[in-house]
This record gives structure tokens, sequence and C-alpha cells, in this order.
């Protein structure tokens, strides 16, 4: 029986395998991701862009499109690109979140019995109902055709939680077993490619035309005897190995042939009937979605363990880098600040800052090619490797001279890194820096004015052997800072794909007039936040602030305000 339901469409949100929301599609588009914008908001959900995938009306049916997310929108395991048409009962998966579409008008399917008429058994009855799960308890004896009992047979086997390989071999093992062949092979269709994923018998190849037959034009094949088919008599395959009977079916879901199922007897050992085609393609309708729905649980499941894993990554990141903000509240000469925004779960952006000595302040910036987990991998060596280096080479250069053969002797992935390291004395005001093809750094003041350090000491660390890095100087005043940043501030892009840019900073330095270190940087923070309007982040963004006092604000004890 079926019920027809007239009731909006609705989405069934999933995490961890618990409901947290159902959706009755009532507006004709809902965007989904991190962003408090969205119609379906969700801030805590792991591999979720800012915006992510959009539900949209198409007439009477419904579409789900991605918005150009990090780490991609599912539809039924499969990536989705552009928008994808929605059908009842389809799942999509977005990050952690799995989510069930239900279609108004697709008919529910109600709880089924199985009905038998056996006189014989039970003459004063003419009817008994008995359960799915009773039909398909392995306990349960069941009389009927050869046929009717392979297909049972093939329920009770196919319901379990069998892995994809073990489910592989069920379909094959009960594929031969069914219709009596000699030998067989089940063969997947993936990314375009053939690949055999079960077989029995000794090696065989397969007709390219019985293939073709099968998966393009998605019709199941019996052939009685191959060798005097016209189609078939003339091929290597058949003639070499002796093949008479045939039987190829699709494995075929709702939408696409996934692969196919091919059986064949070498020799006359019994003639495979239109009866044994008909129950193996059914057999090959069942296994097929079966298959898809243990993929949809692998991935699922892999998803799961990634998510954890760039979480524990993003601790990991966390934990390297400097957390408590601001730092040396104990020292008024001068104040820094620093942030970092990164476009996915882990990034290659970084920052530190160390005092060398009572007089001496170092700090860095860098950006690494790349993103993920590679990049962070990367950023901590280079990190790492400046940190050491600087403990015995307070010349920038010098320090970049050295990080640069090391990164070159340990870099198997051929990833660089800018980087843009300074050295501040702090009772002088004096600042020594090297610049490795990062972006060139402000001083500012109080009063709208900066200038620009446009000077570089050497290319890409990493990149290039032999070079030498050279140190520049210059000095900063009492009352001015220091404006560090990686280009995911200028490269921001707004809804009309217009940057953020080096005129829009500059601007900032010039109206902001910032008091102290933490209000430039997260003022610069913010300014580029509502430029980008909640557009998808393509760059991680890192801003780092100084504010020097000198002399003049250690007396004072004026420093920087939290």
């Amino acid at each position: 029986m079926q019920a027809v339901k007239s009731l909006p469409a609705e989405l069934s949100i999933h995490k961890a395998g618990k409901l947290l929301q159902t959706v009755s599609l009532q507006l004709d588009r809902y965007e989904l991701g991190r962003a408090d914008s969205n119609a379906l908001c969700f801030r805590d959900a792991q591999g979720l862009s800012r915006r992510h995938a959009a539900f949209e009306r198409d007439d009477s049916s419904w579409l789900v499109r991605d918005l150009e997310s990090t780490n991609g929108t599912f539809l039924n395991g499969l990536r989705v690109q552009g928008t994808q048409r929605l059908r009842s009962g389809d799942r999509v998966t977005v990050g952690e979140l799995n989510i069930l579409f239900s279609d108004a008008f697709a008919p529910l399917r109600t709880n089924r019995t199985f009905v038998f008429v056996d006189r014989r058994d039970s003459p004063s009855t003419t009817t008994a109902e008995v359960t799915l799960d009773r039909v398909l308890d392995t306990d349960e004896e069941f009389h009927g055709s050869p046929h009717m009992r392979a297909l049972v047979q093939a329920g009770r086997e196919l319901c379990g939680t069998l892995s994809l390989d073990e489910l592989f071999n069920v379909i094959m093992n009960l594929s031969v077993e069914t219709v009596g062949a000699a030998r067989g092979v089940l063969i997947t269709l993936e990314a375009g490619e053939f690949r055999v994923r079960a077989s029995k018998g000794a090696g065989f190849r397969i007709s390219s035309h019985v293939r073709d037959v099968v998966v393009k034009e998605r019709r199941s094949l019996l052939v009685h005897d191959a060798l005097m088919d016209p189609a078939l008599a003339a091929r290597l395959s058949i003639v070499q190995d002796q093949v008479r009977g045939i039987l190829a079916v699709p494995l075929q879901t709702e939408k696409d042939v996934i692969g196919l199922i091919y059986l064949d007897s070498p020799v006359n050992i019994r003639e495979f009937t239109k009866d044994d085609l008909n129950v193996l393609t059914v057999l090959a309708n069942i296994a097929a979605i079966r298959i898809e729905q243990a993929r949809l649980a692998e991935i699922e499941q892999a998803e799961k363990l990634r998510a954890a894993e760039l979480e524990h990554a993003a601790l990991i990141q966390r934990s390297i880098l400097p957390g408590d903000m601001p730092p040396f509240l104990h020292r008024k000469d001068f104040g820094l600040y620093a942030a970092m925004v990164t476009a996915k779960e882990v990034g290659g952006d970084l920052y530190d800052f160390f005092l060398l000595d009572e007089e001496h302040l170092g700090f860095v910036i860098g950006d690494v090619s790349g993103k993920g987990v590679p990049a962070a991998l990367f950023m901590a060596v280079a990190r790492t490797l400046l940190r050491a280096t600087a403990e015995t080479q307070k010349d920038p250069g010098a320090c970049f001279s050295y990080m640069n053969r090391m990164l070159l002797e340990r870099n198997a992935a051929d990833m660089f890194v800018t980087l843009l390291y300074v050295v501040l004395n702090t009772t002088t005001g004096e600042l020594d820096y090297a610049n490795a093809g990062h972006n060139p750094p402000y001083i500012y003041s109080r009063d709208g004015r900066f200038r620009k350090l446009p000077q570089k000491s050497g290319p890409i660390l990493g990149l290039l052997e032999g070079v030498e890095y050279r140190t520049l100087t210059t000095r900063i005043e009492p009352g001015e800072g220091m404006l560090l940043y990686t280009d995911g501030v200028t490269e921001a892009i707004d809804k009309d794909d217009q940057f953020f840019g080096e005129e829009r900073l500059e601007a900032y330095l010039a109206e902001r007039k910032p008091g102290d270190a933490a209000s430039l940087v997260l003022g610069l923070k913010a300014a580029v936040e509502e430029f980008a309007k909640n557009m998808p982040q393509a760059d991680d963004i890192t801003i780092l602030g100084l504010l020097y006092q000198g002399e003049a604000g250690r007396q004072s004890g004026k420093g920087i305000t939290q």
C-alpha cells in the first residue's frame, strides 16, 4: 500500500547519528553553513564552510548547490559539481552533517507484509502474513523455487554490515551459485575506470562488446551460445576461451550504472535461461544498492575520522603558536598583539615573538605555500628552525641564509615559505629585519601617518640554492607602531570579486589612528570581515601589530591597553 504525502518537502539534518533538526521547505532557497547569515546555521559543525551549500526550489522539484565550499558537498557519496537535482530519499553530506531529503510528492513506503497461499499445509486458511524481518531471518526455513530461494538468501546475506571487500565476494558467490555458472567476475566503474573487485574461476577476459552493451546501454544480456552469435563469434576472447553461455547484468542504482556482473560457461554444462537472467538482474539491482550504501557508510566514517584528525591537528597548531594576548604584560616599553583566522581547520600562516635578551625583541610573520595539514607541518618546521637559529644568530639576514639551506636539504615536497623577521632594540628603537618575499610591513603613527618598507632581503625561503639574505635597517620612534600581515588580508574578496587591496589597508591606517596594538589588529580584522561579507575565505588571514613606547613608556608605566 502507498500513501501520498501532501506536506512540503523536508530536510532531516543529522550529526553523529542524532537528529538535529527537521526543516519544512517553505521558502525557495536555503543556504547552509557556519555563518550566522545562513538560514541553516551550524556554527560548531566540523568540516563546514561559512557558506557551504544551498537548497533551491526549481518549479516542483529541489536542487542542491555547492557554494565553493572547502571540503565539498556530497550527494549519495558523490561530490556535487555545480547543482544536482534531488530525489526523495537522497542523502546530502556536508562536513559532519548528514541531510536526508524527503520529497513532498513521493510516495511513502508503509510497512509491508508478504502473503503466501499454501492450501496443502493449511486447508482451512488461505493466507498467512509474515514480516520482512522473519523472511530474512537466517533461522527461518524458506520453501520456494531455486531462484526465489536465491533471492531470499541474497537478502539475508546482503542485509548485514559487511565491508565493501566482503560484500563484493558475497555477491560474486551468490551470482555464480544462483544460475550454476562455471565462473564469473564483478567489475565496478570508478572515476571512469573499470576495476575488478571479485572473481570466481580461472583467469579470463571479458568481451568489450558485452561490457559496453551492459554498461553503456544499461541492458542485461543473455547469450545461449557465444560461438554461434554473429556479434561475438569473431571476438578473440570468446574464441580462445571457447565461451558458450553468457550472462551479464548491470550493477545499477536509481541513477547510475556502477559496474556489472559477468558470468559464463566455457562448455555447455548448463544452458542459461531467461529466468536465470531475470533473477540475476534483480540480484544485481539489490547488490548495487547495497554497494552504494556500504560506500556511503565508508565515506561517512572516513569523513568523521578526517574531521577528528583535523581537529586534533588544529589543537596542536594552536599550541605551537603563541596564544595569550596581549603578551609581555610586564613590559611597558612596547606592546604586541596578533590574530589568525585560518581558511581551513589548520593553516599555513605563522606568527611568533620572543625576547632575545632584555633589550631585543624578535617577531616574525610568514605564509607557507599550499593549504591544510601539509602547509601546517611545513609551518611548524619553519617556525622551529627560526627559533633555533635566532638563539645563536641575532642578524635576521644570516638567520634566513641558514634557514634556506636547511629547508632545501629537507624539502621533498617542494614547499616554500615567505617570511618577515624583525628584531627591535627596545632601548633605541632600531629595527633590523629581513624580508624573504613577504608582504611589505608598515610603520605607522597615531596621527595617521605611515610609511611602507618595500625592500626585500631575498627571494622566498626554500626555493633557490646559494642565496645570501641581507639585513635591512630602519628606526621606529616612541609612539609609532609596526603592522605585519599576510596576503589573506589584501586578497580578501567581496561579493563583486574585488580585492581588499593595499589601498584599503593604507586607508585604514590613515583613518584608524590606533591607540594600541590590540585595537590596530582587531580593527583591521573586523574591517576585512566586513568587506568580505561572508564570502568564502580563500586564504589564511594573519595580522601582527607592534606599538613602541621606548624609554618614556618604561619610565611612565604607560603601555598597551587591553
